[in-house]
């Protein structure tokens, strides 16, 4: 038995009114006591009623320590911030509008957390619709370099050392964030010992692998290289390994041909980026993630940076 700790749960919302009631439904039905949750919620101007929705809601809760809706135009980085500005409780919930948790989840991450004062994030995996026919294996129960904020559990204190997400990533503020922590809290950031229903419908899954990769392209990588100075050590490190990764391939290929022994050390600087998807998420899976997800956009995000450094670097010299 546990003595609960003060909850804040914080869910940026913008165009769900969809499946909306389904996650309000699901904070209702959470084990654990109302009066040590409180809710803020931060509208982007939706355009679909979710505003009218969340309003409804509020004013019929019953029972929760306080239920707080605002409207901001924000990005999900400002969102999250501006629940963070919010927040009385000794957690902070970040729950995204499109999760549905078990019932029980919250009360075992708590759980889990006050044993072990060690842990100061811990964040579900996602599972799928079968009929999405997505394969992906969810992460459990293990360590990780960064977790989603679908529901993710971060102690208050975390704030005191990294105050807010960084505003200038509108995607990948997640990963951002926890890798700050780590660097600069030296504490474990864990997967949660259940995953969460992460809702999509079919049409959000028609963005093809090229618009993906062509927004890291573009719009991430402008958004890295104005953030440069504030990145934490490891992503800056990782944009640097991606942009070497062509010419250690053809450094290997090179080799293989004049000294196969020595082939072996581009070789293994390659497949290193592969060790932590590995560890997290198994061999097989592990080496389908890395290779579809991480070679990619790791690739696309990494030159984009590249091509935005020297546009501003032509710019400079010629004006």
């Amino acid at each position: 038995m546990i003595d609960y700790p003060l909850i804040t749960i914080c869910m940026p919302v913008k165009n769900r009114a969809w499946h909306l009631n389904k996650v309000l439904r699901a904070i209702e039905e959470l084990d654990y006591p109302r009066d040590y949750l409180e809710l803020v919620f931060v509208d982007g101007y939706s355009q679909d009623g979710s505003y009218e929705v969340l309003a409804k809601w509020r004013d019929g809760a019953i029972g929760f320590r306080r239920v707080e809706l605002i409207r901001a135009k924000t990005n999900i980085s400002q969102a999250r911030n501006e629940c963070v500005k919010r927040t009385s409780g000794d957690y902070l919930l970040f729950w995204d509008s499109d999760v549905v948790p078990p019932r029980d989840l919250l009360k075992t991450m708590v759980e889990l957390m006050e044993r072990d004062r060690r842990i100061c994030i811990m964040g579900a995996d996602y599972v799928y619709d079968e009929e999405l026919g997505i394969k992906y294996k969810p992460v459990v129960n293990k360590e990780a370099v960064a977790v989603y904020m679908g529901f993710t559990l971060v102690r208050r204190d975390v704030f005191k050392i990294v105050s807010t997400f960084n505003e200038i990533l509108s995607s990948g503020e997640d990963t951002e964030f926890c890798i700050k922590v780590r660097e600069r809290a030296r504490c474990k950031v864990m997967w949660a010992p259940k995953p969460v229903a992460h809702i999509k419908r079919p049409e959000d899954l028609r963005k093809s692998v090229i618009e993906w990769l062509k927004y890291n392209f573009t719009t991430r990588a402008k958004e890295y290289y104005t953030a440069w100075n504030s990145l934490p050590k490891f992503l800056k490190a990782r944009i640097l390994y991606w942009l070497s990764w062509p010419w250690a391939i053809a450094l290997t290929a090179y080799l293989i041909l004049s000294s196969p022994t020595l082939a072996s050390l581009p070789l293994a600087y390659m497949l290193s980026s592969a060790y932590l998807v590995v560890r997290e998420r198994g061999l097989r899976y592990g080496l389908m993630t890395w290779v579809k997800s991480n070679i990619l956009i790791g690739l696309a995000l990494s030159y984009g940076v590249a091509k935005e450094t020297l546009n501003k670097l032509i710019c400079a010299l010629l004006s």
